[in-house]
């Protein structure tokens, strides 16, 4: 494969070693791929009974098909926007399985100066697939052909349609 047959198929997403990559910014990051109304996570809180659906809010910023490049410490909101991108049929995923951190937390800052990690809650893909502690498993684990890739993103959207 080379840059030109890259460029051609559309966008390399890279979302490897998650680093302080914030949940929100990964919910908008992946807003930029959707249409309007795909689903891009679903949250649960203390109150498992409780599900909040994110949607993407506007059209598609970007149109190209996707190559998300994911590994073992792809985490976290990185995961948030791989597993949005390919259960929407936008991207597929090249590498390897994913960390499985479908957490939700926040830094609570104490009295000392010091703080505390605490989980308040959960995410599951646009499938309804609980990632944590599994991971996701890739598409591919080298770079695909770019007509096979092709062709599994136009299966995708299919049986998303029917």
């Amino acid at each position: 494969m080379n840059c030109p047959d890259i460029i051609f198929f559309g966008w390399v997403m890279l979302t490897w070693s998650d680093v302080m990559f914030i949940l929100k910014a990964g919910i908008e990051i992946a807003k930029l791929f959707l249409n309007k109304g795909d689903t891009v996570i679903y949250t649960t809180g203390r109150d498992r009974q409780v599900q909040n659906t994110i949607v993407a809010d506007s059209g598609p910023l970007v149109t190209t098909p996707v190559m998300v490049l994911v590994n073992n410490r792809t985490a976290s909101a990185s995961e948030i926007v791989a597993s949005a991108l390919h259960d929407n049929c936008k991207a597929v995923l090249v590498g390897e399985r994913t960390f499985g951190k479908g957490l939700i937390q926040s830094v609570f800052e104490l009295h000392d100066g010091s703080g505390i990690v605490v989980t308040v809650g959960k995410y599951v893909t646009p499938n309804h697939k609980d990632i944590n502690g599994d991971g996701i498993e890739p598409d591919y684990r080298r770079l695909p052909d770019l007509n096979e890739a092709r062709d599994y993103l136009s299966r995708c959207q299919s049986k998303k349609l029917s």
